[in-house]
């Protein structure tokens, strides 16, 4: 799999009730070295974590509804 980087992104405090048990957690939008630009939510985040663009992520596979899962965490 090519380099991920993130391109932006926000920490969010609320949310709908299906993502409640993952508060805080950071939406992105995340660039592939291709300049392919897509939005992902990134596992890993723990309040006050450093979070910058151009942070390189990891790719941790598909989850069983074929979306690609990334993490902070390398």
């Amino acid at each position: 799999m090519k380099k991920t980087v993130i391109y932006t992104w926000s920490i969010l405090y609320s949310t709908f009730p299906v993502f409640s048990e993952r508060i805080p957690y950071v939406s992105a939008i995340l660039l592939r070295e291709d300049g392919t630009r897509f939005s992902s939510l990134l596992e890993g985040y723990q309040d006050g974590m450093e979070v910058y663009i151009g942070q390189e992520v990891r790719y941790l596979g598909t989850d069983a509804q074929g979306r690609e899962r990334y993490s902070l965490e390398n």
